[in-house]
């Protein structure tokens, strides 16, 4: 596979060697060039080249490029260096002097929780806002964070803000929705979704949103409506499908088995781990606790994109990895009605890839993987508590949300081993149970799409 064939794929580092050797040949010629230094420093934070990153960010701030970019750039680099407080000192200079960035508010959001301090995530994005309550970008950002740390009286207040600052909208209707329900008020949050679909009812969140809280009032008829419609409106959004299949399932419909087919679309598969994996992954692992915004509980994600790292075991291992999805890809079945089977083009680009380090009780909610098309749980490393197949820390399918406020079983589980790679169609609901043990669980996973599919994978 060539450089470029691996960049495609999601293998490998985006930055390219041949760009950050001419900037370094440039600088030699012209050494107080600050935007090609910080240039210099972007393409070598992408060969995980930080350290030397680091050295050239710092000099282009130091010789007076005091944009609100290379602040946010010290942030990342810094950040990658596990250099937490400077890290977020540099992204709140990046907030003063150009707060119209979302950049920097996402990442302090990301980071403090990680470092205990998840009262304080939404802190950026308010600097931003006292600061520059015009710029649009940023209320949708910011709501956006809020749902996604479940600050609903937060999302609420931004919400009820936004629409006085900018006047009625079909987004800010569907953010204030989400908060309605989660803080119990559903017939307020169906009230507000059937009137913004009144005048947009082609947006497809609104009914994707409108089916969740049809689901929570009983009303399974409506839910099943609007959810089919948001898979319409958006079908490649694995939200519409995942609520599709609860929802046939409620009304125990034949069409489930179909949809989810747990038998069929969930894939075990056995892989070798290459040598220092484990301690590879280890490594990554800086934070103290869990991002506010994922799916772990009792533990740490590595930050960015893992394949795209330029260590030559990960990206070894990520083309083994492809190459044996692939061959399994080629089994498959055609159906052109299917959501799944349909997308399948037989070729697949990683789009996202992380690593999760489980301590004693810790676990995955029930959740699915909206932006994916295949999602994954490969075990590196395992305490022997759960190795020995006792019952803890298994994988469980079938689970919805607890939001939507069901009591339903697994429909399937898996229990896990090292080596053991499953796969499974994003839209499916799965989680973990509990494990307790001395001994950390750590696992990598990742979201994949499908190549060649028209709106998905180039």
């Amino acid at each position: 596979m060539s450089l470029a064939a691996e960049h495609l794929a999601g293998i490998g580092p985006t930055g390219s060697r041949d760009v950050t050797a001419q900037l370094a040949r440039g600088l030699s010629g012209s050494p107080g060039d600050r935007v090609a230094r910080h240039n210099l420093a972007v393409e070598l934070r992408k060969l995980d080249r930080s350290g030397e990153a680091l050295v050239e960010i710092d000099r282009a701030w130091s010789d007076g490029l005091r944009a609100g970019e290379t602040a946010t750039m010290r942030g990342h680099i810094l950040a990658d260096l596990g250099r937490f407080a400077e890290a977020e000192a540099a992204w709140r200079d990046a907030i003063r002097i150009k707060p119209e960035l979302v950049e920097p508010a996402k990442a302090l959001a990301a980071l403090l929780p990680q470092l205990g301090r998840t009262g304080e995530a939404l802190d950026g994005f308010r600097a931003a806002l006292s600061i520059a309550p015009g710029i649009g970008i940023l209320w949708v950002e910011a709501m956006g964070a809020a749902k996604a740390h479940g600050d609903w009286p937060q999302l609420l207040a931004w919400a009820e803000a936004a629409e006085r600052r900018f006047g009625a909208d079909t987004m800010i209707s569907v953010f204030a929705a989400n908060a309605l329900s989660r803080m119990e008020r559903d017939a307020e949050a169906h009230d507000r979704l059937t009137r913004a679909l009144a005048v947009e009812p082609d947006f497809a969140a609104s009914q994707a949103t409108l089916a969740h809280v049809s689901v929570r009032l009983g009303d399974y008829r409506g839910a099943e409506a609007a959810a089919l419609a948001a898979t319409q409106l958006a079908p490649h959004d694995q939200a519409g499908w995942a609520l599709v299949g609860t929802i046939w399932r409620l009304r125990v419909d034949l069409r489930e088995d179909w949809l989810c087919n747990y038998d069929q679309l969930i894939m075990p598969i056995e892989v070798d781990l290459p040598g220092g994996l484990a301690d590879n992954l280890t490594r990554r692992h800086r934070a103290l606790a869990h991002p506010a915004d994922q799916s772990l509980r009792g533990g740490t994600q590595t930050p960015g994109n893992l394949f795209q790292s330029a260590d030559p075991v990960i990206v070894g291992f990520a083309r083994q990895l492809r190459a044996t999805i692939e061959a399994r890809l080629a089994q498959l079945p055609n159906d052109p009605a299917h959501p799944f089977f349909a997308r399948n083009t037989g070729r697949l680009a990683f789009s996202a890839s992380w690593s999760v380090r489980l301590g004693n009780e810790g676990f995955h909610i029930s959740h699915m993987h909206p932006a994916g098309w295949l999602s994954s749980a490969l075990y590196v490393a395992l305490p022997p508590e759960v190795a020995t197949g006792a019952g803890d820390g298994v994988l469980t399918f079938g689970v919805p949300d607890a939001a939507l406020g069901l009591d339903l079983s697994p429909r399937r589980t898996v229990q896990p081993r090292e080596g053991l790679l499953v796969l499974f169609p994003s839209y499916l609901w799965h989680g973990t149970t509990p494990f307790h043990s001395s001994t950390p669980r750590l696992t990598v996973a990742f979201d994949a799409l499908p190549m060649g599919d028209a709106g998905a994978a180039a």
